[in-house]
């Protein structure tokens, strides 16, 4: 009994401590000598503290290029760095916090190219999962950097696509214009037209497209465009040489470019608006196939309107007052008009042969020479030439008086 007094005295003492904050002003000396009974005090909980080490992995959403035909999946990113890697997987376990360090990539989806100078990546496949996860990590550390999610319901596809296409201007174009050659450009309809004549229209999109190599129909390359977010130029600008195609003597001037994907283009002049001057478009897409595609090019022929189809020159009677170098010159002169619609373009005109021209009455015939100076006056559409009339005294000499009659053309060319 004596044992168990001290254990219950004991006891008793290591409760008082525990028990102490509660109710300090209880004593207990010794063991009662009745029952025990047990006293109940007010519960008071503490705040419980729980710290955690959540690794969390957030996926972002991106862009997938597929290419059926040569089973390739490409994917353009914001960046890319020199000690970037990747691999891709339909694995979902890549969220757990395994994705922190890699240890064994499996090779479902062959790497085939990083192209560090467009920002992308293509993988070979041999079927498509509905999801993918593209892990971008650090080929030095392993550790992971970023990654990507893919979903096919959204997929886009770069197909090598081809086409024969004819762009035609219209004589509402003026030299110099750019055009947008889109269907739903409305300057588009009123100055220039497009005719598929096979296969498709000229295709860019604003992420797959990285480079357009235009070639004349030899092979020979007469530019390069870089794109940035489906835009670049060549040649589209204000200078008059331009990106030049040659069909036989004829030659065309032009400029190509492409904005939001959408094609321009800029006639800068030709020597024959008669002609269809054919160029080759090589479209280069991010997993390096290549669509190619033919354009022609159709100038505008512009129906200019001669307002004024015959042309008098009197040169019998001569001014009333002579300068002394006109009275000492052994020519004689006359001045008349000619009057052409110019439709508001920047024109030039010459007489062919450079102006020399016959003049006949019955039998007799004398030579002269016509030169042409180009003038506007008021009305900006309209054009005035103002032709003076040569002939030699001495050939008029022994000729009969009367109307001389000859006939001659006059070139008028759009001035680019």
């Amino acid at each position: 009994m004596k044992k168990l007094g001290l254990y219950i005295c004991l006891n008793l003492f290591v409760s008082t401590m525990v028990l102490a904050n509660e109710i300090p002003n209880t004593l207990i000396l010794d063991n009662p000598d009745r029952p025990i009974t047990t006293t109940e005090t007010i519960k008071k909980r503490e705040k419980a503290e729980l710290n955690l080490n959540i690794k969390k992995v957030t996926s972002y959403e991106i862009d997938g290029y597929v290419n059926r035909a040569k089973k390739l999946i490409s994917f353009p990113l914001d960046s890319i760095e020199s000690d970037d890697a990747f691999y891709l997987t339909s694995d979902k376990s890549i969220f757990n916090e395994n994705t922190r360090e890699l240890k064994e990539i499996s090779q479902t989806y062959e790497l085939e190219k990083i192209n560090f100078l467009e920002k992308a990546v293509t993988f070979k496949y041999t079927t498509l999962s509905n999801e993918l996860f593209l892990v971008n990590y650090s080929n030095s550390t392993k550790k992971l950097k970023k990654l990507y999610r893919w979903q096919q319901k959204y997929a886009k596809y770069i197909d090598e696509k081809k086409g024969d296409i004819l762009i035609s201007f219209t004589e509402e174009y003026k030299p110099f214009e750019i055009i947008n050659f889109s269907t739903i450009d409305k300057n588009m309809k009123t100055k220039g037209k497009i005719n598929v004549r096979e296969g498709e229209y000229i295709k860019i999109d604003s992420l797959a497209t990285s480079e357009v190599i235009v070639k004349d129909l030899k092979g020979e390359v007469l530019g390069n465009i870089t794109l940035k977010n489906g835009s670049g130029i060549l040649k589209l600008d204000d200078s008059k040489k331009g990106v030049i195609l040659q069909d036989g003597s004829s030659l065309l001037n032009f400029g190509i470019g492409f904005r939001n994907g959408e094609l321009l283009l800029q006639v800068k002049g030709t020597t024959d608006s008669a002609k269809e001057y054919s160029l080759a478009l090589e479209i280069k897409n991010l997993d390096e196939t290549i669509s190619f595609y033919k354009l022609n090019i159709k100038p505008a022929q512009y129906g200019l309107k001669i307002l004024s189809n015959n042309l008098t020159l009197d040169f019998a009677n001569s001014p009333k007052v002579l300068s002394d170098e006109e009275k000492l010159s052994d020519e004689l002169t006359s001045v008349g008009e000619i009057s052409i619609d110019s439709k508001g373009l920047d024109i030039k005109v010459n007489f062919i042969n450079n102006g020399s021209i016959k003049l006949k009455n019955g039998e007799n015939t004398i030579n002269a020479k016509l030169e042409g100076t180009l003038v506007t006056e008021g009305d900006l559409k309209t054009k005035v030439v103002k032709v003076l009339g040569r002939v030699k005294k001495e050939d008029t000499l022994n000729m009969p008086d009367g109307e001389y009659v000859g006939s001659t053309e006059l070139v008028i060319t759009v001035d680019s």
